[in-house]
């Protein structure tokens, strides 16, 4: 395949570039390091005209200050399907991927196929990443139970603590984090809206209530929360009445 030069700056990320998880500031940095000393190893690939593999490439040379970067263009001519082979394979040669980052993809392949009306079989996505239906579907479940924050810090090789601050237990399963999070909802809830300001509170008093709720989450099971949450409401409860007697 033809090698061709194009000045760094007019080169347009292709948004299918993003079917691959960005890197880490470490691998990144990496990265840089090595096009800086050694050069450019591989042409990023373009597809009409947009680059579809490489856009770390490009992003490091823009910070280095490399005016032109070799790249080589695919057939127009070749249908998304087979674009999407092109870079999925050339991600799979750079970088091993965990069994939820194939997941995840598989879930996200079939999630864009549905929307936009093609017929694609979750067990057919599945079996094309390697991955198990069971799992693709625990995708969709823990996306809906935790929100797609929670997937993309997987996606990019997060691992998820769902131990405590003092005993961490930091993982990427995810029938665990379904397990947890089904588990924790009302009290990851509770947190949440303990963070947000209110006007009623100084900013000392809320770092005070968080300081508390943290170390209460350290020091005791999600049981032993529950049954703190009930007597605070039965006495907060008891507390109103006398207010209005």
């Amino acid at each position: 395949m033809k090698t061709i030069e194009l000045k760094v700056d007019e080169v347009e990320i292709h948004e299918l570039a993003h079917l691959t998880p960005t890197m880490t500031e470490a691998r990144f940095k990496a990265l840089k390091q090595s096009i800086k000393e050694l050069g450019q190893k591989l042409p990023i690939i373009m597809y009409r005209g947009k680059c579809i593999d490489g856009r770390h490439r490009v992003k490091a040379f823009k910070e280095l200050g490399i005016e032109t970067i070799q790249a080589t263009n695919e057939n127009s001519q070749m249908s998304m399907e087979d674009i999407k082979e092109v870079i999925l394979n050339g991600y799979e040669q750079r970088r091993h991927q965990t069994p939820t980052q194939s997941a995840i993809m598989a879930y996200r392949e079939w999630l864009t196929g549905k929307t936009s009306g093609e017929k694609l079989a979750q067990g057919a996505v599945a079996e094309k990443y390697g991955v198990g239906l069971k799992q693709v579907g625990r995708v969709k479940q823990l996306e809906e139970i935790a929100g797609k924050q929670i997937i993309e810090l997987l996606f990019q090789g997060s691992k998820i603590n769902i131990g405590t601050e003092a005993h961490p237990n930091n993982t990427d399963s995810l029938n665990s984090l379904i397990n947890y999070f089904s588990k924790h909802r009302e009290l990851i809830v509770a947190q949440t809206q303990s963070t947000t300001i209110s006007e009623d509170f100084t900013d000392e008093e809320m770092s005070s209530l968080n300081n508390t709720l943290n170390k209460l989450q350290s020091e005791y099971s999600y049981r032993m929360l529950n049954r703190l949450k009930s007597i605070l409401t039965a006495k907060l409860n008891e507390t109103n009445r006398e207010d209005v007697f």
